[in-house]
């Protein structure tokens, strides 16, 4: 849901820079929305004065972070000299000066017009948890969507919690390619949820996504994607194929010999993406004879 508050005031002349300046102060109506989903602000002069773009100077801040836009980049914004009844002011603040909106920012904004030295309006925009997040670096992601042959059977919150106390790290590029073991014929990882496919006779083919409607966007620059799941397989499967943001992963390389044994697979690839629709994971495997499939857990980290 994008992020909109909207907040009209009407002031006159409502704070004095100095003594020596006259006691007159435009007076304006201007209404104030902050887009949390692309950091754009808007001020939109509905009534009042025509002010001089020139005369403008809006200073922004967001959680104390003070910004300052001036006379220039106001003209600039408005494509004229004159800021009258019925035009916007739109600033992109990441663009404008790198600021990414969070959930639980304030944006105060304060318009003056430097004639007369007069606060024109202040007014405080609050988030409060109503911005989308960004998908960020650093952090593991649980996928969203996901569809597939099976996907009717798979609920993505079982994927979210594993039997494991410990905080994962990404695996670098260049690692070995040997999966982890976890257990020994099921006697020391216990699945919390895991997903079960049978593979004989049915090949499994999943798309794990992003619902991009809850995301603002991705953190860039993104260099880097690793899949961590942990997974078991009754022997290995007789075709395994596996792909992230467009690009191969390697296969799982583990010694089942037909027991049910947990593993963590923990690759990353290199990727190059520019939105979020892009970060698809993509797996197929097919089996032979009595063969199954179980996925205990499924993240994503972005470097």
């Amino acid at each position: 849901m994008i992020c909109i508050m909207i907040t009209g005031i009407t002031t006159v002349a409502l704070f004095v820079f100095s003594q020596d300046n006259p006691d007159y102060g435009p007076h304006v109506d201007v209404q104030q929305r902050v887009d949390g989903a692309s950091d754009v602000l808007y001020l939109k002069h509905s009534g009042g004065e025509a002010l001089s773009a020139g005369s403008l100077m809006l200073i922004v801040s967001v959680d104390g972070d003070k910004n300052v836009l001036s006379d220039a980049e106001i003209y600039e914004s408005l494509g004229k000299s004159c800021w009258e009844a019925g035009d916007v002011i739109a600033i992109d603040m990441y663009e404008k000066w790198g600021v990414r909106l969070e959930s639980e920012d304030c944006v105060d904004v304060f318009l003056v017009d430097q004639k007369s030295k007069k606060l024109i309006q202040k007014a405080e925009l609050p988030m409060e948890g109503m911005c989308k997040p960004l998908l960020k670096l650093g952090m593991w992601h649980f996928f969203t969507t996901v569809e597939g042959n099976d996907s009717a059977g798979l609920n993505l919150t079982d994927l979210q919690d594993c039997g494991l106390d410990v905080e994962f790290s990404p695996a670098a590029l260049g690692d070995s390619f040997e999966d982890i073991a976890l257990e020994k014929d099921n006697t020391d990882y216990f699945a919390n949820n895991s997903f079960h496919h049978n593979l004989k006779d049915d090949p499994l083919d999943l798309t794990f996504g992003f619902e991009e409607a809850g995301y603002k966007g991705l953190e860039p620059p993104l260099y880097n994607a690793t899949i961590l799941m942990i997974y078991c397989l009754q022997s290995d499967p007789g075709e395994a194929e596996l792909e992230i943001a467009g690009e191969d992963m390697p296969t799982f390389v583990n010694d089942n010999s037909g027991t049910k044994n947990w593993y963590i697979y923990n690759k990353t690839v290199s990727v190059n993406i520019t939105s979020i629709s892009e970060l698809k994971f993509n797996f197929h495997f097919e089996g032979v004879g009595e063969k199954t499939i179980d996925i205990d857990y499924l993240a994503v980290y972005l470097s």
